[in-house]
């Protein structure tokens, strides 16, 4: 047994990462795992006697030479994390899957990823901007990420192929289904644009509930970003959002009316200290480092230069308070303000364009 076959049998036996990880650490490497006793597997992963069990005896679950067969016959390539081409983005988060199945092509420009997800059941308004700003984002470079759902996902995918660049679909469930029906379409123009589709389940399997919220922490760990465009209190764009903040990533939120139930979620991450956007620019202005400046503006609208508004009360103090990177806590230490009124200040200054949230949610003028 090879070590990709090992992988492959724990992957079909649904060991996850960090648990697979310890057991690397304790016996050398994947295949040596299938060489350790019952006793010692329990032992070393802190797991169960059954699922020990299950390990070594593995073939009783998985037959080998059909599950590469299958992949075979379906041209999907199986990426380990130990390979050149496995995204080097997502390897820097903490549970990354050991390996993915892959259709279509993952190119190095892809660190320069963006998830963009949202409600299944959008606005006008949240269409309309799930795919124009996905459409300029990736006219300027960036390779949109989403998750091929209905709704505002669809939209960043098509926004994507509209402007002739990049775009990555996560699957919740294994090749072999297309989910929903409607998007059979889109998924097959992803491939024939030179896009990318994985997934981290073998093939034809689905995991039930747990499986879609575990594909949203590849969403976000295969972004430098993740933008929320609509969503609801709770929900899967409220999960990438937070797997996103676990992994030290940018989160951007769409403002939208507050009685509005699909804007629920974005206006409480906003509140929470994600960085309210209005539009693409936005979003470029935070990555300008990866690209040439006349790529991150080549697609911009120009603006005629317009002055400041003018500020009054804590907004003045705050404004010229933030000579440096400041948080909220050190500028409410340094102007005797209270944080609760620092804080609203500061979205007040963020929703004039005055000051932006920098990862970490450190605020400096823009």
């Amino acid at each position: 047994m090879t070590d990709t076959d090992a992988l492959l049998v724990l992957n079909h036996l649904r060991v996850g990462p960090i648990t697979a990880r310890r057991l690397m650490e304790r016996f050398g490497s994947p295949a040596a795992i299938f060489r350790a006793s019952s006793a010692d597997l329990s032992r070393a992963a802190r797991i169960s006697g059954e699922n020990a069990n299950r390990i070594v005896n593995w073939e009783q679950e998985v037959k080998l030479d059909k599950a590469w067969d299958i992949l075979g016959r379906e041209k999907i390539t199986l990426l380990t994390y130990q390979d050149a081409g496995y995204p080097a983005l997502l390897r820097e988060i903490f549970d990354y899957p050991l390996l993915l199945y892959l259709q279509g092509t993952l190119k190095p420009e892809d660190g320069s990823g963006i998830g963009i997800v949202g409600t299944r059941s959008p606005t006008g308004y949240g269409r309309a901007i799930a795919r124009k700003w996905s459409s300029q984002l990736a006219a300027r470079g960036f390779t949109i990420v989403s998750g091929l759902a209905r709704g505002i996902d669809t939209q960043a995918h098509a926004g994507a192929i509209d402007a002739k660049g990049r775009t990555i679909a996560v699957l919740g469930y294994g090749f072999g289904y297309i989910y929903p029906k409607e998007n059979a379409g889109l998924y097959h123009k992803i491939l024939e644009t030179g896009g990318a589709i994985i997934s981290e389940y073998p093939y034809k399997r689905y995991h039930g509930k747990a499986s879609f919220p575990l594909r949203n922490r590849l969403i976000a760990g295969l972004g430098r970003a993740t933008v929320v465009v609509e969503s609801r209190d709770t929900g899967g764009a409220m999960i990438t959002a937070h797997f996103a903040n676990e992994y030290n990533r940018t989160v951007f939120a769409v403002p939208g009316p507050v009685y509005s139930a699909v804007s629920m979620g974005t206006n409480r991450l906003i509140r929470e200290g994600a960085t309210l956007v209005r539009s693409a620019d936005d979003i470029t202005g935070e990555f300008e480092f990866l690209f040439p400046k006349e790529v991150v503006t080549g697609a911009a609208s120009v603006q005629p230069a317009r002055p400041a508004p003018a500020l009054d009360g804590n907004e003045q103090v705050l404004f010229e308070a933030l000579i440096e990177p400041l948080s909220l806590d050190e500028l409410a230490e340094r102007t005797n303000i209270s944080i609760d009124k620092v804080t609203t200040a500061m979205l007040m200054l963020e929703l004039r364009s005055l000051v932006r949230c920098l990862p970490g949610k450190i605020y400096d003028r823009r």
